[in-house]
């Protein structure tokens, strides 16, 4: 069964007045590019209690997982490097966390747990006395304004959401996203909106190139074309993302918007002082293929990145490296790949074969 990261509706993006699509994990959609909103995804059944409540925990005496799912697979809370080709110790992330100038967190959205480990490994990077920009996808450029106003006068992570307009987005609710905040606010490290802006986003989907002024194209890169095979790594992951349902027209500009997003989050780290920067993005972001590693290896030539993955364990999968398939590569397209429990069952084609 394909494993699309994204869902979305026309019809019901008519009806919603939702601005932006939920994003599952990192992949730009064409409701979010095309003002639709999605299908809600599955959520995670309630946590069992009594005799039944689980035994596993995050790594470090964290609080026990949040997300329902498989919590006893063999994968749950181990960290796999990639080039090792082995399991390492979380405590093996130190001395890699201190020499990267730059850090990509790549998340499954509507995964908790994913968040409160981002958090534990930005409070990480924070103890070692960096103090690097927390740049976040969930943030737009044009924001900053608002984020200062805030930040300039306020200490508290909790009314940060209120005071952006978190709950008039389709992002997972604040609250999810609230433990890396507090990390932010509690060492005092920047807040950065990278993405970019959703009407320029529509408008390279819709349009492609001619959407937009030479000078942002340029800005961003676009006229530079991804390597072939990375080019179309991007387009059949959209395919899939979309279950075979988005149109063939439509791919060579969503591809496009993508790239758009990676560009302008590199970028955002990339203007990072001595600190480095930190990015809270999707797993798609992450990538360092054609993801936003990709691009500050453009900006930033010879900069060390960090790119690490927080996946969901599938069932019966317990080799680390079969786990490349759900990023239609031969390799897992990370540094590192920490893997968690599953925050949903729900089959993410179901509204696609709905309508």
């Amino acid at each position: 069964m394909p494993t699309p990261k994204l869902m979305c509706s026309l019809d019901a993006a008519r009806r919603s007045p939702l601005p932006r699509a939920r994003r599952l994990a990192g992949v730009a959609c064409a409701a979010m590019l095309l003002a639709c909103s999605p299908s809600p995804p599955a959520r995670a059944p309630a946590a069992p209690s009594g005799g039944d409540a689980p035994t596993k925990a995050p790594p470090g005496g964290a609080a026990p997982w949040r997300s329902a799912l498989d919590r006893d697979h063999a994968l749950v809370g181990k960290l796999w490097d990639v080039k090792a080709g082995a399991f390492v110790d979380v405590a093996a992330l130190t001395p890699r966390l201190a020499a990267a100038r730059f850090v990509v967190l790549g998340e499954r959205h509507d995964n908790p747990d994913h968040h409160r480990l981002q958090a534990r490994v930005l409070e990480q990077v924070a103890a070692g006395g960096r103090r690097p920009r927390v740049v976040f996808e969930m943030l737009e450029a044009q924001q900053q304004p608002a984020i200062a106003g805030y930040t300039a006068t306020r200490r508290e992570a909790a009314g940060f959401g209120a005071w952006i307009g978190w709950e008039r987005t389709s992002w997972p609710p604040y609250s999810e996203y609230l433990p890396i905040f507090d990390v932010a606010f509690r060492f005092g490290l920047p807040i950065v909106g990278g993405n970019v802006a959703q009407e320029e986003a529509r408008a390279l989907a819709r349009q492609g190139l001619q959407g937009i002024s030479p000078e942002r194209a340029a800005e961003l890169r676009l006229e530079q074309p991804l390597p072939a095979a990375e080019q179309a790594s991007l387009e059949q992951e959209l395919r899939d993302s979309h279950c075979g349902h988005l149109p063939e027209r439509l791919i060579p500009t969503m591809a496009l918007a993508q790239r758009a997003r990676d560009a302008q989050l590199a970028q955002a780290m990339v203007r990072a002082e001595a600190g480095g920067a930190v990015l809270i993005a999707g797993a798609g972001h992450a990538r360092r293929d054609r993801g936003v590693p990709y691009w500050l290896s453009l900006e930033a030539p010879g900069a060390e990145v960090l790119s690490l993955a927080f996946v969901q364990v599938q069932r019966g999968v317990q080799e680390p490296t079969r786990y490349a398939a759900q990023f239609s590569t031969a390799t897992l397209p990370f540094d590192f790949v920490w893997f968690t429990p599953r925050v949903s069952d729900g089959d993410p084609c179901a509204a696609f074969r709905a309508r």
